[in-house]
């Protein structure tokens, strides 16, 4: 199997200085194609490609939502660990990098982004106005950088439900779970109006975005890699949600978190 030195592998995806990304990564599958010794090395080796001039931004969530059945943890900015992967935690307890303070759905920053965005970013909408994900937006040069992984990881897509107000937007899917609307942290509680639920349709997007040659897999021994620019998923996203939000909750049936929003859409 071939395995790519991992500045050239960056390098032929298209990453260069200056960009703003948030990264998506499965490391066990990455490192089946690029020659990489460590996470901290692969962070390393992106940060050193970008710069100080662009942003690097993993997910560090953590969901700690106020549960009536009071099994909740407490969310701890410094100390609470990430629960989205081993590179996003090693990325979270790397130097210079800042964590954003949401309860449930914050962000570890380097960069630009951090000069921008306080540590007490706590948007009501976690992924939505006001969040990371907005910022990106808003911002030029801004990329999803996703290494090994599908649309499955993409955090972007919640921001876009949330965005378009596709039907189910304020909807919250965790009722089974005994998860209430609020987020819980050593400052206290905090009142969400958006939560984020199943990603797993989002593949449904990605072939949209294939089909239409929007974006193209950096394939190698047939595992893909993309850097997709920010503004491309606003712009289709705002015409595949608004259009078609049948094909972002899975079949009725087949996914509890996603029959919770069935159900109360038919309330």
């Amino acid at each position: 199997m071939i395995k790519l030195m991992s500045n050239f592998y960056l390098n032929e995806l298209g990453l260069s200085r200056g960009m703003h990304v948030i990264v998506h990564c499965s490391y066990r599958t990455i490192r089946k194609v690029m020659d990489v010794r460590s996470i901290s090395e692969l962070i390393t080796t992106i940060q050193q490609i970008v710069t100080d001039k662009g942003s690097v931004i993993m997910p560090a969530f953590s969901y700690c939502y106020r549960r009536t059945d009071n099994s909740h943890d407490v969310f701890d900015q410094h100390n609470t660990a990430s629960k989205v992967g081993a590179v996003s935690e090693v990325f979270r307890t790397s130097a210079k990098v800042r964590r954003t303070a949401s309860p449930t759905h914050s962000f570890s920053i380097w960069g630009r982004v951090a000069m921008e965005i306080p540590k007490t970013n706590s948007p009501t909408s976690p992924l939505g106005k006001g969040s990371v994900c907005d910022w990106l937006t808003k911002t030029e040069n801004a990329y999803v950088l996703l290494l090994g992984v599908n649309f499955t990881s993409l955090s972007y897509a919640h921001y876009l439900e949330n965005i378009t107000l596709v039907p189910w937007h304020d909807l919250s899917p965790w009722d089974y779970m005994y998860v209430e609307k609020i987020g819980v942290s050593t400052v206290g509680e905090q009142v969400l109006i958006q939560l984020p639920g199943c990603s797993k349709s989002f593949v449904n997007f990605q072939k949209y975005l294939e089909e239409k040659n929007q974006i193209v897999p950096f394939r190698v021994n047939g595992i893909d890699s993309f850097l997709i620019p920010v503004s491309v998923l606003y712009k289709e996203g705002d015409i595949y949600f608004q259009n078609h939000p049948d094909k972002l909750l899975c079949k009725p049936g087949s996914c509890r978190i996603c029959d919770e929003r069935h159900r109360k859409m038919k309330e």
